[in-house]
């Protein structure tokens, strides 16, 4: 089978989704592609350029839609379910897919609806990262992703951190610079909570990297039991009290171990 994966190609995800999954399986990797024809299936990949989507329509090719992170954003994290969903049903009869790719399994669960094979795929951690030694001390803390999700977060971060004598970063080089990763985010509403991929677990996964995060579906679906869980900061707290020794940061990334674990 001739398959072409496309779509924007701007976007991290795009990375992972398009040009990482597309080669694993031997597909054939091309942006906004434009010969569209020569293909049996597209798999399209987050958000669809208008253009784009009618070459393919036109052409009759079969399109399977992998959903992450499509809906508009910031706005749509600020949406209630039936607002989500929607919106979700909107694309679905623009796009009208064969097939759909969902982050999270809870995702999966709400396309279920639209009467059409539905994958949840979650996310895999960044190919060649380096293994996080667990320093004796911690030291430094950080946040991968974009600043402006972490505004409402960020003064409790930072001022446990000063109280500690812990330095908080944003973006480091490398997840193995940092001895905690924190995976937090402002916005609580039902796009987020149910729909985001798992990325940030998935990397800490891949570097050994003691991981403090909100309770969203794409984190508890893929947890080994390792993980710290933080809605509020007196629970963000309790997670850097239990992450300060080196025994509990060791044991915090080794599933099945009798190191420390904070309480649901």
């Amino acid at each position: 089978m001739n398959v072409l994966v496309t779509g924007n190609g701007t976007s991290g995800s795009w990375k992972i989704r398009g040009q990482q999954l597309g080669g694993a399986i031997g597909a054939t990797v091309v942006p906004r592609a434009l010969d569209v024809a020569p293909y049996d299936i597209a798999v399209l990949v987050k958000r669809l350029p208008a253009d784009l989507l009618v070459r393919l329509q036109q052409a009759e090719v079969p399109i399977v839609w992998d959903v992450v992170d499509a809906w508009p954003q910031p706005d749509g994290n600020r949406w209630d379910k039936d607002a989500c969903m929607g919106w979700l049903r909107d694309q679905i009869r623009r796009i009208r897919p064969v097939g759909i790719v969902a982050a999270t399994l809870a995702m999966a669960e709400d396309c279920k609806q639209f009467g059409v094979p539905v994958l949840a795929l979650p996310h895999h951690a960044r190919p060649g990262m380096q293994r996080n030694p667990i320093r004796e001390k911690v030291q430094t803390i950080g946040y991968e992703g974009g600043e402006q999700y972490i505004n409402n977060w960020r003064p409790f971060i930072e001022a446990e951190c000063r109280r500690r004598g812990w330095r908080f970063v944003v973006n480091p080089e490398s997840l193995a610079d940092l001895d905690i990763v924190l995976a937090l985010r402002d916005s609580v509403r039902y796009a987020p909570r149910q729909w985001k991929s798992n990325v940030k677990l998935a990397n800490a996964h891949g570097t050994g990297t003691p991981f403090v995060g909100n309770r969203e579906a794409g984190y508890l679906e893929t947890s080994c039991g390792a993980e710290f869980w933080a809605d509020d900061p007196i629970e963000l707290a309790s997670a850097f009290d239990s992450l300060a020794s080196h025994e509990a940061r060791r044991a915090s990334v080794l599933p099945g171990s009798t190191g420390p674990r904070q309480k649901e």
